[in-house]
């Protein structure tokens, strides 16, 4: 394996998961008492490269959290328009 992660720069990285995934990795940490992200880390060190069967169920877990978060956000985004649409007929009605 390569330079372990304490001698390697740090560089972050957002990443995308879902809830239930969030969580377990929270546990995870608070009963090893490290860091959520020490433990992916560890997690990632440990992967043998090889397909996991819950591959698919992941990829359409973190699919369906990108969709329903898009939908989230385009309906905040149509009642933004709405409430601008709305004071810009109030201010042009003075």
């Amino acid at each position: 394996m390569g330079t372990p992660a304490r001698q390697e720069t740090m560089l972050r990285k957002p990443i995308l998961m879902p809830p239930s995934m969030i969580e377990k990795v929270d546990i995870i940490a608070k009963n090893k008492n490290v860091s959520f992200a020490q433990i992916v880390r560890e997690a990632i060190d440990s992967f043998d490269g090889e397909k996991s069967g819950d591959d698919a169920k992941i990829i359409n877990a973190l699919a369906d959290t990108m969709i329903k978060t898009t939908q989230e956000v385009v309906k905040k985004m149509e009642a933004i328009e709405n409430r601008l649409d709305s004071t810009h007929a109030t201010l042009d009605a003075l």
